[in-house]
């Protein structure tokens, strides 16, 4: 590992890691369109007679052949500040995307002085986004390979990645990389093919995974969604997950530049200490754009039955147009409640679009307006829509054998935007994929009336005697009990194969010894499947990704059971 924090030119480093990536299949699209396409919407899908299989139809061509030729576009369609920042004290600030290319510039002939060359990969983690975004562009200008990781990770952590990805350099302060002028870069360079990111997966059914996008995959899924969801540079986005994150750097920023759209940013810390602070951002800025899990919906309408009730503040959000909810399952129960909430501050009806994505798939993409009407508490799970173009999706049997409509089984996907391995991991990149060309996700699924609908990971499918049910289901029950806090639930399957369910229980509540029985009761008669464990523990102490999943392999791994 080398810390690239010096000021002065450096010899090359011995060890560095260089990242080839070899496509599995031509993800390149066709001629040159310009961005303001993405107004215009297409086909979204065809779905094969009688068969679990939806496709996205058509996508067209970015416009551009790498990431950073869309930056570059960016800066010349939008000369106005398009980039605002806040930071953890609620501060804001200016960027456009012409001084981030010029940063970005800046800093990519310090990283050259120091002997990185093209290929090489480049973990960062400097302590403010500014600086991220700085650093990232920079890396995407010089041909390297950016890896955002956690600022919340500790100095042995981000050691432990730079070794596993053999010997990457790491950037934290990328100030003292910047050189008095912009460094030149390649700006007709077809980086299509290439490597543009390795993005971390979150680990919540094991070990964390390195998946490398390239430029064509990355601008795929952003041109793809862009298309299917009318954004362009009219469209003003806020994003408030880590942008280290697949969904706050893929998701949102890379496509905001690719559209060339307002863009906001803040801390998730900033925005969960009172969720409140996310509409007034929606109101203050006319967001039309935005998105969480979740769980995030459930803290915001908590918090809006607790401000209706001492009569603070409203806001208008008639704005909003697009608030996608994905990023772990959707419960019906809690977008039933958000959208009551919210349209109750003029939010359209038809705004909360659930969806569907994975750092394999450069995010999201599968979405779709929602009809509340056909939408029941009591249902298990919520559609997640249709595919974007150049997404298609099927789910197949055990034998890999595609299912009539409306059969559970696995879900597999193809297209422009699916990665094409895990970075030096061949032989689990080679098990990830079919023998024709489809991405095993890893998630449960069905189809039907054109939609798709997504149970939940196959890895948390639990089963008792021929009956089965998704641990977020329970955790979607027991969350309702109303002495359970809500979001405070996670269930899993131990290594001996019992249940255990662990809760924040609230202070008012039963004691443990009276709480545990009446979970244990609720999940038998809903679900059919006994409660071995019912272990009670601080919300702190439960495990969860950026997007609010229970880490179950880590509580897995964790759990003693009670000496008896």
């Amino acid at each position: 590992m080398t810390d690239l924090r010096a000021t002065h030119p450096g010899p090359a480093l011995h060890g560095r890691s260089r990242v080839r990536v070899r496509a599995v299949r031509d993800q390149r699209c066709d001629p040159v369109r310009i961005v303001q396409e993405t107004r215009v919407p297409e086909p979204r899908v065809h779905e094969a007679s009688g068969e679990s299989v939806l496709h996205g139809g058509e996508l067209t061509d970015p416009g551009v052949t790498s990431l950073a030729q869309a930056l570059a576009r960016a800066a010349r369609l939008r000369t106005e500040p398009a980039i605002r920042l806040i930071d953890g004290e609620g501060r804001e600030s200016l960027l456009r995307y012409a001084e981030l290319l010029d940063d970005a510039a800046r800093v990519l002939g310090g990283l050259r002085a120091t002997g990185t060359a093209p290929g090489d990969l480049v973990v960062l983690q400097p302590a403010d986004d500014r600086a991220l975004l700085g650093a990232f562009w920079a890396c995407v200008l010089g041909d390297f390979v950016p890896v955002p990781v956690s600022r919340a990770l500790d100095a042995p952590a981000v050691d432990a990645i730079c070794r596993r990805l053999g010997g990457a350099r790491l950037l934290r302060d990328p100030s003292g990389l910047r050189h008095p002028g912009p460094a030149r870069w390649d700006a007709d360079a077809d980086r299509r093919s290439a490597p543009a990111v390795l993005v971390l997966t979150a680990g919540s059914t094991g070990t964390p995974k390195a998946v490398a996008l390239t430029h064509g995959q990355v601008l795929g899924r952003s041109h793809g969604t862009a298309r299917a969801n009318d954004l362009g540079p009219h469209s003003v986005t806020f994003n408030w997950m880590p942008l280290d994150h697949v969904s706050g750097l893929v998701m949102f920023h890379i496509r905001d530049v690719v559209t060339a759209a307002t863009q906001i940013h803040a801390p998730r810390d900033w925005v969960l200490a009172d969720p409140l602070r996310w509409l007034d951002v929606v109101h203050r800025h006319r967001v039309d754009t935005t998105w969480a899990a979740n769980s995030a919906f459930e803290a915001l309408t908590a918090r809006l039955a607790d401000a209706g009730r001492t009569g603070e503040r409203r806001w208008d959000l008639s704005c909003l147009r697009y608030v996608m909810n994905g990023g772990a399952p959707v419960r019906p129960r809690t977008v039933r409640r958000a959208v009551a909430a919210l349209a109750a501050h003029g939010m359209p009806g038809d705004a909360m679009r659930p969806g569907w994505g994975m750092s394999e798939t450069s995010s999201g993409v599968v979405d779709h307006r929602m009809d509340l009407d056909s939408v029941r508490d009591s249902d298990r799970h919520v559609p997640v829509g249709r595919p974007h173009p150049g997404v298609s999706v099927r789910v197949v049997d055990d034998s890999q054998q595609v299912l009539p409509l409306g059969e559970l089984g696995h879900l597999q996907v193809k297209g422009a935007p699916v990665f094409s391995g895990y970075y030096g991991e061949d032989e689990l990149s080679g098990r990830a994929f079919t023998p024709d060309g489809w991405f095993r996700t890893g998630d449960m699924a069905f189809v039907r009336d054109g939609a798709l609908t997504v149970t939940g990971s196959a890895d948390d499918l639990i089963t008792q005697d021929g009956r089965s049910c998704q641990g977020h289901e329970i955790e979607a029950e027991v969350d309702a009990l109303g002495f359970v806090e809500a979001g405070g639930t996670a269930a899993c399957v131990l290594d001996n194969g019992e249940l255990a369910v662990f809760c924040v229980l609230r202070p008012e509540g039963p004691a443990p010894e009276q709480a545990g029985p009446r979970i244990a009761e609720l999940v038998l008669d809903r679900f059919g499947v006994r409660v071995a464990h019912v272990v009670p523990m601080a919300a702190a102490d439960i495990p969860r990704t950026p997007t609010g999943k229970p880490r179950r392999a880590v509580l897995r791994a964790g759990f003693r059971p009670p000496a008896h």
